[in-house]
């Protein structure tokens, strides 16, 4: 078994520890390729998988895009294991159509995702950004500014995949109400994890004061939270993204903290890295974090096990886990 290793030479280390990259080593016979990345022209790309014989690949975040073509030039090509989570950037969808398999984390790391989440939305309570410029800043001390609890609260997820619910199960001690809106899950998911369906975004922001963005960065699901919806949040209300920037209409939400009517937690931007002279900065109602909330370096190892753990199987003929389909793939962020 040939495999072709395209992980970031910066990243490796913390995805496979020793005991991984001895596994992967013992499962075949491995091209270590880190000068290959976002950049890499296909016909590298190409190349490189022709040289090594490599029937299946180990990439990740900014490694190189595989093209349709590329795939149909390598036909002894088999399948693609990518170690993070949306596979937009690392393969063509008609790839897959023609039979290529693709693996990524599935919920292997929601939990941790969801634990930046849980920060998030405390942080957001207890007005942590607010208080952060006042005793780093102005030198004070912000008594007036008001905190809040998370118990019993209103809680509403924007989506419903795996990363909210781990989120559902980190609320769980603080006996919330959850509600959440996502057509594309069945109603035995709810009513598995004690969720209340709603029907629409609109009909969420109106009951929940609490609101934390899970959908994925679909067609539809662009700018779906606009000015109308979030004037629905209650005053008060707290607004967490941890999924993409580019489903809250940024321009809307400026002129709704602006108001000082309610309050964010922002992990993901429309603009990445956040300009110097974005608007969002400096809003003292609004947790800003460089797109953080993902698993943390400790964790990455989750990632290189569960590959390696995939890779024995497809070499052994077993089920692997977490394979994207066509129809996963449109509904990938």
């Amino acid at each position: 078994m040939n495999i072709l290793m395209t992980i970031n030479k910066e990243l490796f280390p913390s995805i496979f520890d020793q005991a991984a990259r001895s596994k992967l080593e013992s499962l075949g016979n491995v091209a270590y390729r880190f000068d290959l990345n976002r950049g890499s022209s296909q016909e590298e790309y190409s190349f490189a998988i022709k040289e090594s014989g490599a029937e299946v690949i180990v990439t990740g975040w900014n490694s190189p895009f595989l093209s349709h073509q590329t795939y149909l030039e390598n036909p002894q090509l088999k399948y693609l294991c990518y170690v993070a989570g949306g596979v937009r950037s690392c393969v063509d969808s008609k790839a897959i159509e023609a039979g290529l398999i693709v693996t990524n984390w599935g919920d292997r790391v929601a939990r941790s995702v969801a634990e930046g989440t849980l920060m998030m939305i405390l942080a957001g309570l207890r007005k942590v950004a607010s208080h952060q410029v006042d005793m780093h800043v102005r030198k004070g001390w912000g008594r007036e500014v008001i905190p809040e609890g998370l118990f019993y609260q209103r809680v509403g997820l924007l989506g419903l995949g795996a990363i909210a619910r781990e989120v559902v199960n980190f609320l769980k001690p603080f006996e919330c109400q959850v509600y959440a809106f996502d057509p594309y899950v069945p109603d035995d998911v709810f009513h598995a994890l004690n969720v209340i369906r709603l029907n629409s975004a609109q009909r969420l922001f109106e009951t929940c004061r609490i609101i934390s963005i899970h959908a994925s960065k679909l067609d539809e699901n662009y700018h779906i939270v606009n000015r109308d919806i979030l004037s629905r949040l209650e005053d008060g209300g707290l607004i967490v993204n941890t999924a993409r920037g580019s489903i809250i209409d940024t321009e809307a939400l400026i002129a709704e903290l602006k108001t000082g009517r309610i309050h964010a937690a922002l992990d993901v931007f429309e603009e990445e890295p956040l300009s110097d002279n974005s608007e969002l900065r400096g809003l003292e109602n609004c947790l800003l974090i460089p797109h953080q909330a993902g698993p943390t370096p400790d964790r990455w190892v989750d990632m290189g096990n569960l590959a390696v753990e995939n890779i024995e199987n497809y070499i052994a003929g077993r089920d692997i886990k977490y394979v994207v389909t066509p129809e996963k793939f449109k509904l990938m962020t």
